[in-house]
């Protein structure tokens, strides 16, 4: 082989090595540049820094007290609704459910629990929310407690929930649609957002995990 094709060849492998070079360093950098911005899109919101929430105690579906010791240790998908609903809370469980269904497919599912605490107390018995909420999943987790309770810890995620008269025995509770996540410390971290699509969700939550386990 001449001189000068090997140092052309040289040359050229040397200009490769910059290139991919470079190329590794800018996948690096953008890879540490992420932002709680850079994650917001259309099906998930996440908060600039996590939020705190205070000290609370609700009763789960078995009866045994669920407090903020429960989230320890656990990502938590949290969404407030009521098992008389006619339509957001069956469609956003029916989604968790295959979101969460993802997850055991994956072997992501582990260190995940799903979680609605019910705005309806008066009718949400145990019986009735434990009922409902495994009719979705065996795994999935209710929660109830008196309004006051379930009112503060609301709005601490920004939930609000009012409610509707229909006539002198029936009424509706009007609520929030969005499904909280809260991270293994129990801190709000940010909020799924509707219309919610299984394989989006899954996605945007392991991009959060990701983010905030750096």
């Amino acid at each position: 082989m001449e001189k000068s094709t090997l140092k052309t060849i040289l040359i050229s492998l040397v200009g490769v090595s910059v290139l991919l070079g470079a190329g590794l360093v800018t996948l690096y950098l953008q890879a540490t540049s992420v932002t709680a911005e850079s994650l917001r899109n259309d099906g998930f919101f996440v908060y600039d820094a996590p939020i705190e929430l205070n000290d609370f105690s609700l009763e789960d579906e078995d009866g045994e007290v669920f407090n903020n010791e429960n989230l320890q240790g656990q990502w938590t998908l949290v969404f407030f609704g009521y098992t008389f609903c006619p339509d957001i809370c069956p469609l956003t469980l029916a989604s968790v459910r295959q979101f969460y269904g993802l997850l055991e497919e994956n072997g992501e599912s582990e260190d995940v629990q799903v979680l609605m605490i019910s705005v309806d107390p008066e009718r949400d018995t145990r019986e009735v929310l434990a009922n409902y909420v495994h009719y979705f999943n065996p795994e999935f987790m209710g929660a109830r407690g008196d309004y006051t309770e379930v009112y503060t810890l609301a709005r601490q995620m920004n939930v609000t929930f009012n409610y509707v008269a229909m006539d002198e025995e029936n009424y509706l509770v009007n609520h929030n649609g969005e499904v909280m996540l809260l991270d293994p410390q129990g801190n709000n971290v940010g909020f799924f957002k509707a219309p919610y699509k299984p394989d989006f969700m899954r996605e945007n939550f392991l991009a959060v995990k990701r983010y905030l386990s750096r």
